[in-house]
């Protein structure tokens, strides 16, 4: 499991404490975790990690603010810059850090699902990531190996296609299989996923185009469509052009 974890903090020796616990937490876990520090609006707002950012950590009062942003540009607090952030389609989970209390009911408009209360305890910070553990375990499929357990998430899952007695899983980083039918898997597949085939079914997210009856995939593979579920690949499509 792979979370990008962005950290918006102006003091480093705050964000390194941070990063330590989350680091930590991690290993024990045995999650994959990208930190990312930004120090300010400027480096936040204009990073392009954000698009697969999954959850934020933001201080809410940043004193060393950007002094290079126009005065009425200005954007003052860590609230503001969530939501802004936000407006500009940030979608994953936000967790405040703050000294004062009264902070706690201004966020709303940002969306977050914590705050923590400075000083923040290691504890306090691993509650939250299991918390965030918990709200998306719906968000990856688990696949059943050999005894093992692989959650792959959803969002990473191109298509899915029957080998044999065998479904191979299809994701940008790499292939996975599991010996179940197809017609399990579709089973427990969300919305974003459509079968174009009697032996394929594709994460939608992830189709570039519709030519005729083939549909060209994010990882430059091709798939031929069936003549029963052409019609619902270009409403999948339309829909999402829409």
């Amino acid at each position: 499991m792979n979370i990008n974890i962005a950290v918006l903090e102006d003091i480093p020796k705050h964000y390194k404490q941070l990063a330590e616990v989350i680091h930590n937490w991690a290993e024990k876990k045995e999650y994959a975790v990208s930190v990312k520090w930004f120090h300010d609006e400027t480096s936040i707002l204009g990073s392009a990690f954000m698009k697969d950012c999954n959850l934020l950590f933001s201080d809410i009062e940043l004193k060393n603010a950007d002094t290079n942003i126009p005065a009425d540009d200005h954007i003052k607090n860590g609230i503001d810059i969530c939501t802004q952030l936000r407006k500009n389609g940030y979608q994953g989970d936000i967790i405040f850090l703050t000294a004062f209390r009264e902070y706690v009911f201004d966020g709303y408009q940002a969306q977050a699902i914590n705050y923590l209360l400075k000083p923040v305890s290691p504890e306090a910070i691993e509650r939250c990531l299991n918390q965030y553990i918990s709200l998306h375990s719906s968000d990856y499929y688990c696949l059943h190996k050999d005894n093992n357990i692989t959650r792959i998430p959803f969002n990473d899952i191109i298509s899915i296609s029957r080998l044999g007695h065998d479904c191979c899983i299809t994701t940008a980083s790499g292939l996975y299989t599991e010996r179940t039918s197809l017609k399990n898997m579709e089973q427990h597949l969300p919305e974003p996923f459509i079968r174009c085939h009697k032996s394929c079914i594709v994460n939608i997210n992830h189709v570039t185009s519709l030519s005729g009856s083939t549909i060209y995939l994010a990882n430059k593979q091709t798939q031929t469509v069936g003549r029963n579920y052409l019609d619902d690949i270009r409403k999948a499509l339309l829909r999402i052009a829409q």
